[in-house]
């Protein structure tokens, strides 16, 4: 790895120790109903076999949906770059009784051996990586035979007219109704960094797809999460789901 990179990768991961303690309030992150929860695991068991996996939540941040696949009777280990959210994951872990095991890791290059997992998973992560392509080929090594990658993601700003006029609506609200900065999450983002992250305002369906084929995955299965977002918009202020009428999908494809 280069010394750039290590720099890009210490920004991101600065970016996120920051984020790490309200990180949970905000919907579309911490699950916030139970309906939520519901709909996630409904869209799981559409793509994961009955039976249990040993599953790896690349990028976990502070292990939300790692303590639901724990909850779903999985073995579950969890990687972030970010020491911060990593600590927040393990206390929640401890609290429940789950049995997660949590260590920093590099999502484009996981610490484990070849054919290590039945499931790799990422949720919200492809867009903060500078090599989503070289992650998605070592995923695949990490994989045991038959094993799937399961990406949930979405394209927050598509850089279009609409998603634009979209966004500066429900910012507008937001910093009327609620009187905070809606684009604070992403405010430390310099323009060095934004440059070096490829997928920054979300990463599309179709070249997501095209990462998963030329990795060597095949039977592709794609899935809608309309269930998931209309849950997790009742918890959201008028603003906030004025921004998030966006392309949110889950992607899943087998070694």
């Amino acid at each position: 790895m280069s010394s750039s990179e290590i720099q890009i990768k210490e920004m991101v991961a600065h970016k996120w120790d920051l984020a790490s303690e309200t990180f949970d309030t905000h919907a579309g992150h911490g699950i916030q109903t139970q309906k939520e929860r519901d709909a996630w695991k409904q869209a799981f068991l559409k793509v994961f076999p009955e039976k249990s996996l040993k599953i790896l939540d690349v990028g976990c941040g502070t292990g939300e949906l790692s303590l639901l696949f724990a909850e779903m009777g999985h073995e579950v280990a969890g990687i972030d770059i970010s020491g911060q959210m990593l600590k927040i994951a393990k206390a929640k872990a401890e609290a429940c009784g789950a049995d997660i095991i949590f260590r920093e890791g590099d999502a484009e290059n996981p610490p484990f051996d070849t054919s290590s997992f039945d499931i790799v998973f990422s949720r919200h992560l492809l867009w903060t990586l500078p090599n989503p392509k070289v992650a998605v080929e070592n995923w695949n090594r990490i994989l045991r035979k038959n094993g799937k990658v399961v990406i949930v993601d979405g394209v927050w700003d598509s850089g279009t007219l609409g998603s634009r006029a979209r966004k500066n609506a429900g910012d507008l609200l937001t910093l009327l109704l609620e009187r905070k900065n809606p684009r604070k999450e992403h405010s430390d983002y310099s323009d060095e960094l934004k440059a070096r992250l490829p997928h920054f305002g979300g990463a599309p369906l179709e070249k997501v797809k095209e990462y998963l084929l030329n990795s060597g995955f095949e039977n592709i299965q794609i899935l809608d999460l309309k269930e998931v977002r209309d849950a997790q918009k009742e918890k959201m202020p008028l603003g906030e789901r004025i921004v998030r009428s966006y392309q949110y999908y889950l992607i899943c494809g087998r070694k």
